[in-house]
C-alpha cells in the first residue's frame, strides 16, 4: 500500500516544481521532495521502496531528458518495483521522446511506470513563449490527474503498457549546440543569486561577470532571478535561436496531456 508520495526532479526554473507539486497535492498522500537541481544536491544515492509513489519531472531539452538529470537518476537512484509516475515539462513546443525516455530508464532502475504527464512550463529561452504557465489552469488539470491516480492507487498499480505513452525509439539525438552564456549589461550587485542558483556551476563566485560558456544549459536561471535585470543573453546566435522559437511555435496554446 503507498503510503507517501516521492518528488523527484530537476527544476532549473521551477516550472517543473510546480507541476509536480500540483499533481501531489491532488494526490492528497505526505509528500517527500528530492530536488537535485544544483550540483551539491547530485551527490546523495536514493532507494524507494514498494511503498512509495514517485513521480520523476524532467524539463524537455531538445526532445528528451537533459543530460544531466539522465545522468543522476542513472547513477543514484534506484526502485523496488515502486510505482512511479514520469512528468515532462516543456514549452509549448513538443515534448518529444522524453516522456519514453524516462519510462524506459525509470523501468530500468527497478520502477513500474504507472502513469505519465505531458505539461506546460514558460519556455525557458524567452518568456513570451507559454508566458506565466504553468497557470492557474494547468495547475488545475494536474491536481485533477493527482486525484485520478490516487483513484487509481486504491485499486492496485500495474504498470502502463507499452506504446501507451507517445514518443520514438530510438529518441531524438542530444545534438550538439554552440556554447554561449549571459552577459551582466547594466552592473551587478554582486548578490550571489545567480551564482547560487546555477544548476551546473558556470557562473565565476568571485566575479559574477564571468561564466564558463562550455558548461551553459541556457536554463535562463539566472536572468530570471536576477534582481535589477543585469544577467542577459545577448549573442547573435541566442537571439536568432529565441526568433526561431518565436516564429514557429508561440502559438497556439498547448494543453497538459495525461496517460493512465
Amino acid at each position: 500500500m503507498v503510503n507517501c508520495v516521492s518528488l523527484v526532479y530537476f527544476s532549473a526554473t521551477k516550472t517543473t516544481q510546480k507541476n509536480l507539486r500540483a499533481i501531489a497535492e491532488g494526490i492528497g498522500l505526505p509528500v517527500k521532495e528530492y530536488d537535485f537541481t544544483l550540483p551539491q544536491n547530485r551527490s546523495a544515492d536514493i532507494a524507494f521502496g514498494p511503498d512509495e509513489l514517485v513521480l520523476a519531472g524532467a524539463p524537455v531539452y531538445g526532445g528528451v531528458m537533459p543530460l544531466l538529470e539522465r545522468e543522476y537518476l542513472e547513477q543514484h537512484v534506484s526502485g523496488q518495483n515502486t510505482p512511479c509516475v514520469v512528468v515532462a515539462v516543456y514549452g509549448n513546443r513538443a515534448y518529444d521522446d522524453c516522456l519514453v525516455e524516462m519510462e524506459d530508464l525509470m523501468t530500468e532502475k527497478g520502477f513500474a511506470v504507472i502513469a505519465a504527464a505531458a505539461c506546460i512550463g514558460e519556455h525557458s529561452l524567452t518568456s513570451e513563449i507559454a508566458t506565466g504557465r504553468p497557470d492557474e489552469s494547468d495547475l488545475a488539470k494536474a491536481k485533477a490527474f493527482g486525484k485520478q491516480l490516487a483513484e487509481k492507487l486504491q485499486k492496485g498499480v500495474s504498470p502502463l503498457p507499452k506504446g501507451t505513452i507517445p514518443g520514438n525509439r530510438p529518441y531524438r539525438e542530444r545534438g550538439a549546440s554552440n556554447p554561449m552564456g549571459p552577459e551582466n549589461v547594466n552592473g551587478c550587485t554582486h548578490c550571489g543569486l545567480c551564482v547560487r542558483n546555477c544548476p551546473v556551476g558556470a557562473i565565476d563566485a568571485e566575479d559574477p561577470g564571468k561564466v564558463d560558456a562550455s558548461k551553459c544549459l541556457r536554463c535562463l536561471a539566472c536572468v530570471r532571478l536576477c534582481p535589477i535585470h543585469s544577467k542577459q543573453f545577448t549573442s547573435d546566435a541566442y537571439k536568432g535561436s529565441v526568433a526561431w522559437c518565436l516564429s514557429t511555435f508561440k502559438d497556439p496554446r498547448k494543453e497538459p496531456e495525461f496517460y493512465l
